[in-house]
C-alpha cells in the first residue's frame, strides 16, 4: 500500500505492526499489506493513532477490550487479536484511552480501580466491557 494511500484509508486500518524499514498494515476487510515507510512516520502521519510500543500502534477506534494484569502488564483486543503493550507505555496508554472513551471510541471497557484490603493496599484494574 503506498503511502498516500495509507492516509486516505485511517478508518480501515486497525493496527501497524514495525518490520523493520517497513511497516506492516492490518486493515479490517483484507490481508495485511506492506507499506515502504518506518512505523515512526506512519504514526506521525496517521491521526490519533496510539503507538503500543516500539512495533505496534493502534487505531484506537477498532479497541474492543483492554486486559490489564497489574501495574505494568497490559494487552489491547483489536480485530479480534491481543497486541501486547509495553510496560513503560501502560499508564499513558490507559490514560489515553480513559480521556477518549467516552467520545471518541466504540467499544472501549470501562475501568473501575478496586483496592486490595489486608497486606498492600496496591490498587488492582477491573476491566469490563461498557453496557
Amino acid at each position: 500500500m503506498r503511502f498516500s494511500r495509507l492516509i486516505d484509508n485511517t478508518s480501515r486500518i486497525t493496527y501497524l505492526m514495525g518490520w523493520g524499514n517497513y511497516t506492516r498494515v492490518f486493515l479490517i476487510d483484507s490481508s495485511p499489506e506492506v507499506n515502504a515507510t518506518t512505523l515512526k512516520k506512519c504514526v506521525g502521519t496517521l491521526p490519533g493513532f496510539i503507538r503500543l510500543s516500539k512495533s505496534l500502534a493502534v487505531n484506537p477506534y477498532h479497541v474492543a477490550q483492554v486486559r490489564r494484569k497489574g501495574d505494568r502488564c497490559a494487552d489491547v483486543l483489536v480485530d479480534g487479536t491481543w497486541l501486547p503493550v509495553s510496560r513503560r507505555r501502560v499508564t499513558p496508554v490507559v490514560k489515553h484511552l480513559q480521556e477518549i472513551q467516552g467520545t471518541r471510541l466504540k467499544g472501549l471497557v470501562h475501568f473501575r480501580v478496586l483496592t486490595q484490603t489486608g497486606g498492600s493496599q496496591r490498587p488492582m484494574a477491573y476491566i469490563g466491557p461498557i453496557a
